[in-house]
């Protein structure tokens, strides 16, 4: 677009504002004249050093006003944002338009919105700074300048290791073992390739297949699809494995042509997946409030940019409303991001399996049938399995005992990560009882009339049983600063938030819970809530059978 054309002639554009919510960097924008008026042009924006040019994506506010939101860890192509010094420039029906400008007043605003983002041990990390430079189109005024760079520290130097302890590192180290890992998949990729109609269901988390995962492999058999398709298996925990284990893993994912995982896969930060076959992730939870994956980049345990979740052809949520949830947890397009709902509620919601249950559960526990049972399931604390804990000096055993009239029980499950078992003095075990080894975490929800829990995202099931929530959290500022949220926790728990043992006792004697907030927790978590998720996940897509008609 020439300077004597009328679109671009005196078009000014100015950052107005900057913003930060995790990775998400918003700046807002006006652009004067404002194009309300007539022969108001198309406004779009992009970032640009003069030779490379990236679409940002962009709200049109109303009145000149525009907000552009970048993620730094998924800026293009599903890889961060790269090194550079970039300018924003608007583009007038797909012209270049005006470059943002800052007035020198907002200097200390800049500062104030530049980020240092840590990952990958505080050995790495990616900033985000902002500065000016007077403009080359208008003395007068000052460029906004984007600065973003990815900074490696050097690892401190280690001492000479001896000479066989080199020759078992070069030959059977980890790095030895990752280069035989993609020299087997390479091989087999190339020369046998992905077999049509193998479909591979693969864990590196779990002994034996759970949850998303089970629930689909049933649902397949049920419908008769193993006499059509190859349903193959590979199941470990994760460092469990020797080296047989490990290379029928990788010939397996080399020759299938869909791999379904239901949780972080360590193997697919070894192999790069050929494009012929498609990895689908059945994320194992449903959304509760901690952050995960890339939506904690940059606090405690931040994940590495480059993730195994890249290679995801697709991963499935709960309603349309998440779907920008998990696009940002794994670093993929929101279009990747299919609402099925999870497999496992098709158990959860099924009648007779809930009368079954239920049936099965007082019989084998006759002392709990007629009374109101609460359940108290938080998640865990630390930083890792190995280090998980509940701190058992938070519960006031004695006043919850009080609090609890004689037709009242609590049964406690603590997260299986904890270690330490909660122990219940005598004179409480005829209303406390500990179910953490309880071998069906969902099926107990059934019988439960109030949950107590925390940042757990077991309030997903249970929010379909319309049945009030209490919501434990002493520690939720703490915690969020060292796990953090990806949404506000005290306005999305769909129930009472308690930051004291003595709220929680209160809110069981006043029978007040909050239940009023469940209605809009079910609203946004669930666009169906029905049995038939797993043959969404089925027909959408492993037999990519999917059309307008079933919900698009």
């Amino acid at each position: 677009m020439s300077a004597d054309d009328p679109l671009a002639r005196g078009h000014v554009l100015e950052a107005t504002g900057f913003s930060w919510e995790r990775v998400h960097l918003t700046i807002r924008l006006r652009l004067s004249p404002g194009p309300d008026s007539a022969d108001r042009p198309d406004v779009s924006f992009v970032f640009t050093d003069g030779g490379r040019v990236f679409d940002v994506p962009c709200a049109d506010e109303g009145g000149g006003s525009f907000a552009i939101r970048v993620n730094v860890t998924t800026f293009a192509d599903r890889a961060a944002i790269p090194d550079g010094t970039w300018r924003v420039q608007a583009r007038l029906d797909q012209e270049p338009g005006p470059t943002a400008s800052c007035h020198g007043g907002a200097l200390e605003d800049l500062d104030r919105a530049s980020r240092v983002f840590l990952y990958d041990g505080n050995r790495s990390a990616l900033t985000v700074s902002f500065g000016v430079e007077e403009s080359s189109e208008d003395a007068s005024r000052l460029d906004l300048l984007v600065h973003t760079y990815h900074l490696r520290r050097s690892p401190p130097p280690r001492k000479a290791a001896s000479v066989p302890a080199r020759i078992t590192a070069a030959l059977a180290g980890t790095n030895a073992k990752r280069r035989y890992a993609r020299a087997v998949y390479r091989l087999v990729a190339r020369f046998v390739g992905p077999r049509p109609g193998r479909i591979l269901f693969a864990s590196d988390q779990q002994s034996s297949m759970e949850g998303n995962l089970l629930r689909v492999h049933e649902r397949m058999l049920e419908r008769g699809l193993d006499r059509q398709l190859d349903l193959r298996y590979a199941i470990r925990r994760a460092g469990t494995a020797g080296w047989l284990t490990s290379t029928r893993f990788i010939c397996l994912m080399a020759t299938s042509e869909v791999i379904l995982i239901d949780d972080y896969f360590g193997l697919l930060d070894v192999v790069t997946i050929d494009r012929r076959t498609r990895v689908i992730q059945l994320w194992h939870a449903g959304s509760g409030f901690k952050s995960v994956g890339y939506s904690r980049f940059g606090i405690a345990d931040s994940p590495h940019l480059d993730q195994p979740h890249r290679q995801y052809s697709a991963a499935i949520s709960g309603s349309e409303h998440l779907r920008h949830v998990y696009a940002e947890a794994f670093g993929i397009e929101e279009s990747a991001v299919v609402p099925t709902g999870l497999p496992r509620l098709d158990w959860f919601l099924d009648e007779a399996r809930t009368a079954a249950f239920t049936e099965a559960f007082y019989a084998q526990h006759p002392h709990l049938r007629d009374k109101r049972v609460i359940l108290f399931a938080p998640t865990f604390r630390g930083s890792s399995h190995s280090a998980a804990f509940y701190d058992y000096g938070l519960i006031d055993l004695d006043a919850l005992y009080r609090a609890c009239p004689p037709d009242t029980v609590v049964l406690f499950r603590m997260h299986h990560f904890v270690k330490d078992p909660l122990r219940i003095p005598e004179k409480y075990r005829d209303r406390f009882f500990d179910f953490t080894r309880f071998p069906d975490g969902l099926g107990l929800l059934h019988v439960t009339d109030l949950l107590i829990t925390d940042y757990s995202s077991i309030i997903y099931e249970f929010a379909l049983l319309d049945r009030p929530m209490l919501f434990f959290a002493p520690d939720k500022t703490t915690y969020a600063a060292t796990r953090g949220f990806h949404r506000d926790y005290d306005e999305t728990a769909p129930g009472r938030v308690c930051e004291t043992f003595d709220e929680v006792v209160q809110a069981i004697r006043e029978n007040e819970f909050g239940q009023d907030k469940l209605a809009r927790f079910r609203a946004e978590n669930f666009d169906r809530v029905d049995t038939g998720a797993a043959d969404r996940v089925i027909d959408w897509l492993v037999l990519g059978e999917r059309h307008t008609s079933d919900g698009e």
